[in-house]
């Protein structure tokens, strides 16, 4: 009597633990990322195994792993996130005309700055051009309050670099609690700009 009273539940708990290996599609709707945004949902198959969790995005061949649900999908984020800058650096450097991939990744991701930092950079633009000695501006705006700035100056303009820290001063205070990172350099050959944007 008490082993007929146990067989319904070992059955369901060996159905329960046969679904639960079972692949899944779940629609995502964001990246996880503060300025590259999804166009239209994307589906992400999910699959467990050993105690770890698998997202994976077939358009892209791309996978990511956690110990749930939500870390592997986050994981896979990050990479299409990654895939989509790389493709989008090398379109800049080939004078901005798109490859298949990158062409396909324009189609499903937009690029939104948050308001407060368009400012900055279009306050940064406005500001630059009375320096001529400035040769070109990155930022790169990893999180939503913090970003690296990188200004890359002439060989004649030592001595200007007093009045840069005034106007970056100037930007930092006037958009607290956003702070931001400057530095100055006098070529970008050995600068690592892989997360950067150009903005002047």
């Amino acid at each position: 009597m008490a082993a007929e009273e146990l067989k319904p539940l070992q059955v369901k708990d060996i159905i329960r633990s046969e679904f639960r290996q079972l692949p899944e599609t779940r629609w995502i709707q964001n990246l996880r990322h503060p300025s590259c945004h999804l166009r239209q949902p994307i589906p992400i198959l999910i699959e467990r195994e050993n105690g770890v969790v698998s997202a994976s995005y077939d358009d892209l061949d791309l996978s990511g792993e956690g110990g749930d649900v939500k870390g592997a999908i986050s994981d896979l984020c990050g990479k299409i996130v990654a895939r989509y800058e790389e493709m989008r650096e090398c379109a800049d450097q080939n004078g901005g005309s798109p490859t298949g991939g990158y062409a396909f990744l324009k189609q499903i991701i937009v690029e939104i700055q948050p308001d407060a930092w368009s400012e900055v950079k279009r306050l940064y633009q406005e500001r630059l051009k009375a320096f001529p000695y400035v040769q070109k501006g990155y930022i790169n705006i990893a999180e939503t309050d913090y970003a690296e700035v990188i200004i890359i100056l002439s060989e004649e303009s030592v001595d200007r670099i007093e009045q840069l820290a005034e106007i970056d001063l100037e930007i930092n205070l006037k958009f607290r609690p956003l702070y931001f990172f400057v530095e100055y350099e006098s070529s970008e050959d050995y600068l690592d700009l892989k997360h950067f944007t150009r903005f002047y």
